[in-house]
Formats: structure tokens, C-alpha cells, sequence
């Protein structure tokens, strides 16, 4: 197992016991600060209709300022960040992968700016379908993030167990998972330590497609929208141990 991902594990054991959302953000600077980030922030991508802004925010490590500057302007409604997280189920880079056009939307182009006037000029975002039928993400960023591409899988896995404890921290409910067979989690296991659908079925002596089908099996019964969403899901609720 690659050093990455060993310490993502390390993480995910550390993660699940830690008190307040304080020690959250402390133990995702220890792991992410190797790639230049030291800014952080786990929330829904916008707020409920009976929620203020910044009830959508569940743990943040980001400039003093920011997030008031950011809430008294308004700017979850012109974020294309936040925007993307809605389209996507992969991690991007922050404002670089998140498309917009800066002639049309110059609301979008004054928080780029105004994001780097407070030194968050590069990160990455990952957008996570939460238990509560909500889009949430997890942030990581800074002036300059030197994340290869290799690390991303492991990266993501821990930022959705980030996002797993800061849901748990402030009570929120956790979606009921059910039993899966011997087969599901032989193949959540194989996921988890990083094989491909093709590794998998080449392992197992199945076909691919029915690798994929347990998959959709997993997320079903998980409650996950994701393969990496159901394995973080059925490592925390240990049916799984790689």
C-alpha cells in the first residue's frame, strides 16, 4: 500500500474519535498541509430556505474575515465553486476547473478576486452527497497546491470522512445502512485499498459488469451516491477492514 494511502487510513481511525470540529480541521492540516494547504472549510453548497448563510458552514479554517466579507455580500449565490459541486461527483481544482464566464458574471469574478486578496488562490474541491438528501463539499487550499494527481483517490476518501464527523459533530442524523453479502464487501474491500472495476473482476474471477453491479448494490444499501462514498461508509461502520 502506497505511504498516501496508508496515512489516509491513519486518518480515517484518528478522525472518528475525535471530540469537536476544532480537532477536525487540525487533523486534515496535519495530513494536507504536505501539498501547501492550510485553509479549510466543510459546509452544504447553500443554505436552506430557513438557514442564514452561514448556518451552512460546518467547520471552517479559513482567514479572519473571509467568511463575513463572504456572507455580507452574498456570494453563495454567484459562487460557481459551489455551483459546480452541484454537477459533479469529483473532486476540482478551486476556482480553476469551476467554469465561468467572467464578461457575463462579474459577480463570480469579484470573488475570485476578492478569495485572493485573502490568499486563497489555489485548492481543491470535493463535492459529497450527504445523508441528508444535501450537497455538501469539503475545501482544502491555499496560495499554491502541489497535489498530484496519484494522491487525489485517498485525498478524497479522507475528505469525506471530514465532512462524515462534522455531520456527526453537529447531530446529524446518519442514513440506515443495511447488510451487505460476503461477496459486496470482498468487493468494497478491493475498492478500498485502491483496484480498479478490472482489478477487481480479474481478482474475484467475476466480469466487470457484475463488479459494477455489486457497486450499485453497495450504494443502494449504503445510502451512498458514490464507490468511494460507500466505502468510507462501510469502513466507518466497520462491515469492511482493509
Amino acid at each position: 500500500m502506497d505511504v498516501i494511502r496508508s496515512r489516509a487510513f491513519e486518518f480515517i481511525e484518528t478522525v472518528q474519535q475525535l471530540p469537536d470540529t476544532a480537532s477536525v480541521l487540525d487533523a486534515m492540516g496535519r495530513m494536507l498541509g504536505q501539498y501547501g494547504a492550510d485553509q479549510f472549510c466543510c459546509s452544504y453548497v447553500a443554505p436552506l430556505s430557513t438557514e442564514v448563510p452561514r448556518e451552512a458552514v460546518l467547520a471552517h479554517r479559513l482567514p479572519h474575515g473571509f467568511l463575513d466579507m463572504y456572507s455580507a455580500e452574498q456570494f453563495v449565490w454567484d459562487d460557481p465553486a459551489l455551483r459546480y459541486c452541484k454537477t459533479t461527483l469529483r473532486p476540482f481544482r478551486w476556482f480553476r476547473e469551476a467554469p465561468f464566464d467572467a464578461a457575463r458574471e462579474p459577480r463570480a469574478l469579484e470573488l475570485v478576486r476578492r478569495a485572493r486578496d485573502f490568499g486563497l488562490v489555489d485548492g481543491v474541491m470535493v463535492p459529497i452527497a450527504s445523508p441528508a438528501n444535501r450537497i455538501g463539499q469539503v475545501f482544502f487550499g491555499g496560495r499554491e497546491i502541489d497535489l498530484p494527481e496519484r494522491d487525489l483517490p485517498a485525498l478524497h476518501l479522507m475528505a469525506l470522512y471530514a465532512f462524515d464527523r462534522a455531520l456527526a459533530l453537529r447531530g446529524q442524523p446518519e442514513a440506515r445502512t443495511l447488510a451487505l453479502s460476503l461477496r459486496e464487501c470482498e468487493v468494497l474491500t478491493l475498492a478500498a485499498i485502491g483496484r480498479s472495476t478490472e482489478d477487481i473482476a480479474d481478482a474475484l474471477a467475476i466480469a466487470p459488469r457484475t463488479v459494477k453491479a455489486h457497486v450499485k448494490s453497495c450504494c443502494k444499501k449504503l445510502g451512498a451516491t458514490t464507490r468511494t462514498q460507500a466505502v468510507m461508509i462501510a469502513m466507518r461502520d466497520r462491515i469492511i477492514s482493509p
